[in-house]
This record gives C-alpha cells, sequence and structure tokens, in this order.
C-alpha cells in the first residue's frame, strides 16, 4: 500500500533570515526529489512556512530525512506529518496500486 505524507512547515525566524538560507534548503529538497522521496513543494501564499508532498514507507524515513534539513539545522522552520493511503489519483499522478479515475 503507498502511503503519502502531506508535511507543513511553520517559519520560526523572520523572512531575511530564511531567505539566507533558502538556497541551502532548495538543495536539500533536489536530492530528495531526485531519490523520488518528494513529489511537489512549495511555500503557502500567506508566507508562514510551506507545503510538501511526500511518497514514504515510515515517519521514520522522513523524520531521518528532515533532521539535515538545513531549515531544521538552523532552527527556521518546524513540520507537521500527516499521512496518507490514497485510494485514487488523477492522470497527472503516477501511483502504483491507485486506481486512476479517468
Amino acid at each position: 500500500m503507498t502511503t503519502l505524507w502531506i508535511i507543513e512547515s511553520q517559519y520560526l525566524k523572520p523572512a531575511d533570515e530564511i531567505a539566507k538560507i533558502t538556497p541551502q534548503h532548495r538543495e536539500w529538497l533536489d536530492q530528495h526529489y531526485k531519490s523520488g522521496v518528494f513529489l511537489t513543494s512549495g511555500r503557502k501564499v500567506d508566507g508562514t512556512g510551506g507545503v510538501l508532498v511526500a511518497k514514504a514507507d515510515t515517519a521514520d524515513q522522513l523524520l531521518t530525512i528532515f533532521d539535515d534539513d538545513p531549515f531544521v539545522k538552523n532552527g527556521c522552520a518546524e513540520y507537521r506529518y500527516t499521512a496518507f493511503n490514497p485510494v485514487k489519483r488523477g492522470q497527472a499522478l503516477a501511483l502504483e496500486g491507485v486506481p486512476l479515475v479517468e
């Protein structure tokens, strides 16, 4: 069964400090896009943090990944993790074992 995660960050520091760490954070994100764990991400419209969708088997797997996040290492953000098992999907997303709605 596929487990997806909605991961929501909350910024803990002012925008200028977040901006200094953002290039390192984006490099870290790229590593995990290439590995297939991260599916999509972006800043919240209100600028208070971000949202990320990931595919991982366990919370421990994600926590290990996020321990290396420059935002975490520099005290810039904290994260909330919500797991779910998808039961349907649209054409834009390929997930093995999850039925496509056409």
